[in-house]
């Protein structure tokens, strides 16, 4: 009986998956191989050639770097690059100077590229769908942009309402999509069987030889084929490498190997037409209406689990300390994971619409598409490199050897789509920039202010004097106040003694300590600091969020104690100096971030009836 729900867990795990790991990379057949001939020609040579590029592309890249070497590279069985952003030594992640803060640098861009895939990934994958409409009726060509807007639109105007009920049916759409996949793609290869010999290594080594640096150009579109390879390791914490890896390897895969298969076929029998392949693999016009209603379901699904992603990335980065509070609504009680991150959905959903209306077409989307995954990759390769020789103390030997053939190939698709940079790939590498920037701000911003703050500290010996002499008076309650130390005054408080001349009866400190890891289990803890201050400490992984007010009533008093307790937090205002460590424009910037970020209330599950929040002016 164990056995069986073992079995049973495993196959809801590998169905699931499908939904949310694969559903990206499995809708690459609709414009990969299309692309790519339209780069590399119709000849029988160059379909062959392009057909096993794609063909080890995927097998080197998803199948050996993925799923036999990064996804070890697992955070207490999470993965992703803010994953292993956070396993590197603190002396890298919390460098100012030289080659560690560039490396720094260089995994906060490959984490922005990751946001502008979460623009491209919905504009493109539901546009191409929409452009099966084409192949309908080709007066329906007026459509396929304004389709696509709508379903975007509807797409991320609904978010807040979450996807928990839809993702119980992803897994059986994508299942069904992957089905129809490979029979469509048999259906092909039956009719020309010679095409099964595309897949052998020799037709792409020939292929690369005798095109020299055109082959950089092919591979900028082959590339596509490899489309959301990276969510097999940002999405390893929701499934596991078991279900990840028996999901490619026994369905996807297959099926996707199938239908470019059966793609080739109609490129051989049907040479120079320049239209949708994938399309053109439904035999009538009544499969073809099936293909392009279930294309669009698969590529909303895909458009999904790069939103959620997105937003889960968006909270990482913030416990990271990478960017400012942000607003998170949890849809859902009992999945963990189902958030809303309001910001993040309208500029990825706003992005998504601007990218659809500006290039019009898939096509025309692809050089930024491409540019965006090779980027991504190739960051993700080196940083694993990194990590597992610093972090995991793997063999020096074993890293030797394949690490460099690992970047050689992701350096090799990378250079490819950089000669795309002024046709589209300009556009993810400007939103990479520009988001980069603001972490880089905020980074520095946040590393000035804890100067700063050292510099306003107050003893508590320094509170019993004022107490003692009068000056300040007593107010007959407990107040809660957060602060990384209890060895310092919480700023709120020497604002209110300063200010309003008093100070609780009793106090609590909460100090909130952001770990290295996903998710901490660690129990707070309450310690004296004197006879009238309590401090509290709160461990809380990067992907977990913390109930402050839940915590109290959980490990320090009752909820009728709580209720008579007072908040009080500082909300700093900064002056503009020309002198500080924050000059000119990274000033004012860190100033709008800061001033919009979320409110600590909100953002920590603090009651808002309770909460005075005491004005303070900082110089940095």
């Amino acid at each position: 009986m164990k056995s069986t729900n073992k079995t049973t867990s495993l196959g809801a795990l590998t169905l699931g998956a499908l939904g949310v790991v694969f559903g990206d990379i499995g809708t690459s057949p609709i414009y990969a191989l299309r692309e790519s001939l339209r780069t590399a020609g119709s000849e029988v040579y160059d379909i062959y050639g392009v057909v096993s590029l794609i063909f080890w592309s995927l097998m080197l890249v998803v199948t050996l770097k993925y799923l036999v070497f990064v996804l070890r590279a697992d955070n207490n069985g999470e993965g992703g690059i803010l994953s292993l952003f956070a396993l590197l030594p603190n002396k890298v992640r919390s460098a100012t100077g030289g080659t560690k803060y560039l490396f720094v640098i260089f995994m906060l861009l490959g984490t922005a590229l990751l946001v502008a895939d979460g623009m491209l990934t919905p504009a493109i994958s539901v546009l191409s769908a929409a452009e099966g409409l084409e192949t309908l009726n080709a007066d329906f060509a007026s459509w396929t942009v304004p389709l696509t807007v709508f379903i975007l639109v509807t797409l991320f105007a609904f978010q807040y309402k979450g996807s928990n009920t839809l993702g119980k049916i992803f897994g059986p759409i994508i299942l069904i999509w992957f089905t129809t996949l490979g029979y469509l793609g048999i259906l092909k290869v039956k009719e020309h069987p010679e095409v099964i010999e595309a897949l052998l290594p020799n037709y792409a080594i020939d292929y690369v030889i005798h095109h020299g640096f055109h082959t950089f150009i092919i591979l900028s579109s082959v590339i596509l084929a490899v489309t959301g390879a990276e969510a097999l390791y940002a999405d390893l914490g929701h499934f596991g490498k078991r279900p990840i890896r028996i999901g490619w390897i026994f369905i996807v895969a297959p099926a996707l190997v199938l239908n470019y298969l059966g793609q080739a076929v109609i490129a051989i029998q049907e040479p120079g037409e320049d239209k949708s392949l994938f399309f053109a693999l439904a035999p009538n016009d009544a499969m073809r209406v099936f293909l392009v209603v279930l294309a669009t379901l698969a590529t909303i699904i895909a458009s999904q689990a790069l939103i959620t992603g997105v937003a889960s990335l968006a909270r990482q980065a913030v416990r990271l300390g990478l960017l400012p509070r942000l607003k998170i609504v949890h849809t859902s009680s009992t999945v963990i994971g189902q958030i809303y991150v309001p910001a993040v959905n309208l500029v990825i959903g706003l992005g998504a619409v601007f990218l659809v209306v500006n290039f019009k077409t898939s096509s025309a989307l692809a050089n930024a598409y491409s540019f965006a995954i090779s980027a991504t990759m190739l960051m993700t390769t080196i940083a694993f490199g990194y990590v597992a020789a610093e972090k995991f103390k793997w063999s020096k030997k074993a890293l030797v050897l394949f690490i460099p053939i690992l970047i050689l190939i992701d350096l090799s698709f990378f250079l490819a789509t950089v000669t795309k940079i002024f046709k589209g790939a300009w556009v993810p590498l400007a939103i990479g920039v520009a988001i980069t920037y603001l972490m880089w701000v905020w980074r520095k911003g946040q590393a000035a202010l804890e100067s700063a703050l050292k510099k306003q500290d107050m003893t508590w010996a320094e509170v019993e004097e004022s107490l003692q002499s009068g000056d300040v008076s007593i107010i007959p309650d407990t107040g809660i106040y957060l602060s990384a130390s209890a060895t310092k005054v919480p700023q709120a408080l020497i604002a209110q003694i300063n200010n309003l001349h008093s100070c609780p009866k009793e106090i609590l400190i909460v100090s909130v300590i952001q770990g290295d890891v996903p998710v901490v289990t660690a129990k707070p803890i309450l310690k004296d600091v004197n006879k009238r201050v309590k401090q509290l400490y709160v461990w809380v992984g990067f992907k977990q969020d913390v109930n402050i007010q839940k915590t109290i009533v959980d490990h320090v008093m009752s909820a009728d104690e709580e209720r008579e307790c007072t908040y009080y937090l500082a909300d700093r205002k900064f002056l503009e100096n020309s002198q500080g460590s924050l000059r000119g424009m990274t000033d004012k910037v860190f100033g709008i971030l800061h001033r919009n970020s979320a409110t600590a209330s909100s953002y920590f599950g603090l009651p808002e009836n309770r909460v005075i929040t005491l004005g303070t002016q900082m110089d940095l």
